[in-house]
């Protein structure tokens, strides 16, 4: 099996559950998107849980590589964090938003799933840490945490606020905030937006 039709099946299945959501998906659904037979489906996936994970590895690498290209075009660290922010959190926020399926992609609070989940976490984590490290280049160093650790309480932080907006907009106001809170000397916060 050579990996682009591995990855034509995989986003096949991303669709499976964006539409009907893990529970309600089924290996026929899954096979029926990808245009192949059950049995050829389970030739490459030995099971449901199986396609579900890749799926969302293959969904973090493609966000991934989209916050990596948002950070080499923006301009300021503070530009650089929010981009990272809008394509790690914002996005997949209107996505549940407009679709309750999507909820159990993107959520994943499923126990074998969880290794993955982890893992996308470490990944966006070790992609913004540079950054803050960035803009402490030259500062004094004490009262300031470690660059990593830094990252992980805002992936962390920015994980509850999406549970605790309204809307989009009042996401992006929070985590505006939250990296004035973490980031002072970096951060200028916008006035509170209508």
């Amino acid at each position: 099996m050579n990996d682009g039709k591995k990855l034509k099946y995989l986003d096949a299945a991303r669709s499976v559950f964006l539409r009907y959501g893990y529970r309600r998906a089924n290996m026929n659904d899954i096979a029926q998107a990808a245009g192949i037979s059950r049995a050829a489906l389970y030739l490459v996936f030995k099971n449901k849980e199986e396609i579900f994970v890749g799926v969302i590895e293959r969904w973090v690498d493609e966000i991934i590589a989209e916050v990596r290209n948002a950070i080499a075009t923006s301009l300021t660290v503070k530009e650089k964090l929010e981009q990272a922010f809008e394509f790690w959190a914002v996005r997949p926020y209107e996505m549940m938003c407009s679709s309750p399926e999507s909820k159990e992609l993107l959520e994943c609070n499923w126990d074998f799933a969880q290794a993955s989940l982890n893992e996308a976490y470490r990944k966006f984590e070790s992609t913004i840490a540079p950054l803050i490290a960035a803009s402490a280049a030259g500062r004094n160093k004490g009262g300031y945490l470690a660059p990593e650790r830094t990252a992980h309480i805002l992936v962390s932080a920015v994980y509850g606020l999406k549970h605790t907006a309204k809307t989009s907009m009042e996401l992006r106001q929070l985590i505006e905030e939250l990296l004035f809170l973490a980031l002072p000397h970096l951060i200028e916060v916008t006035k509170k937006r209508a």
